[in-house]
């Protein structure tokens, strides 16, 4: 059954704070259906992440009777678009509200020039079908570990923090993330911004970054995979010391940081799916920030 009388327009800065609630309702909703025990993110972190989409990228709503009830929003950084959100409501879902969403998001992309087009997809079977249609073939799983660490190894010697740049970190993004991202980088350094960033070095070498945001980590990444357990152990540390439990987003292909969480006795929680049109970067030494940015 199709919904008539939907209203679809580019949102409002105004929309923001009612576009988090909906994914909040959405994504309460869809954990239940798939008995998912995982909380979901903090208001305020996805309010201010969503505001930060909708001012550097594109946002979409369907209104029905006045109510938002579905939302899709993208940003495109160099050739890259990722579809940082995607949301109908319950009571409204299944009934040809989300694919016209979709495929304006999808156009914006186009039209600002993306030639990669990639998504962090929920386990929502009616979703994945319609980024499976569009081209968007499975890379790898995204998991998700979370807990209090009950063996966090200590940071090898040689290894220490210093202020994190957006100059900094668009340099170590150009390789991993195949994109400098500096307007990502300037919101997540800034004074309105929850997370905090820290740059990595060995012996006075630049080898990495990590944030932090809640006690959750990501992003984060690293030069090589030598590098690996210190930039984590460090960023281990700052997470534990916002909150008693932490989280990482692992995208599947990055095992060291697999056996890194699990080594630390956190719990293997949720899975996701990574999909793309094409592979890009060199995310086996990335940390996902989460659905938002990636």
């Amino acid at each position: 059954m199709t919904v008539s009388h939907v209203r679809y327009r580019l949102a409002r800065e105004d929309d923001v704070p009612a576009a988090a609630d909906l994914f909040h309702e959405s994504v309460a909703d869809m954990f239940v259906r798939h008995g998912i025990a995982q909380p979901v993110p903090p208001r305020e972190v996805v309010v201010a992440s969503y505001r930060h989409v909708f001012l550097t990228g594109v946002f979409h709503v369907a209104e029905i009777d006045g109510r938002i009830d579905g939302i899709a929003s993208a940003i495109v950084r160099d050739t890259l678009w990722f579809l940082s959100t995607f949301w109908v409501r319950p009571g409204v879902q299944q009934r040809g509200l989300g694919a016209p969403l979709l495929d304006r998001a999808w156009a914006d992309g186009e039209r600002a020039g993306a030639t990669t087009f990639f998504t962090y997809a929920s386990v929502d079977r009616t979703a994945t079908a319609m980024y499976l249609r569009r081209g968007l073939v499975p890379g790898w799983q995204i998991l998700a570990f979370a807990g209090a660490p009950q063996r966090p190894p200590d940071a090898p010697a040689g290894y220490d923090v210093a202020p994190l740049t957006v100059s900094a970190a668009g340099d170590l993004d150009a390789d991993v993330r195949a994109t400098r991202r500096e307007v990502d980088h300037g919101w997540w350094l800034g004074a309105t911004s929850p997370f905090r960033g820290r740059l990595v070095t060995h012996h006075g070498a630049v080898v990495g970054y990590i944030y932090v945001v809640r006690g959750s980590i990501g992003p984060a990444c690293w030069t090589d995979e030598r590098h690996a357990a210190a930039v984590m152990s460090l960023a281990l540390r700052d997470a534990s010391s916002d909150a008693a439990e932490v989280k990482m987003i692992v995208p599947g292909v990055n095992h060291a940081a697999i056996r890194f969480a699990l080594g630390a006795g956190l719990r293997f929680t949720n899975h996701s799916h990574f999909l793309t049109t094409a592979p890009f970067g060199r995310l086996e030494r990335y940390l996902a920030s989460g659905p938002s940015l990636f």
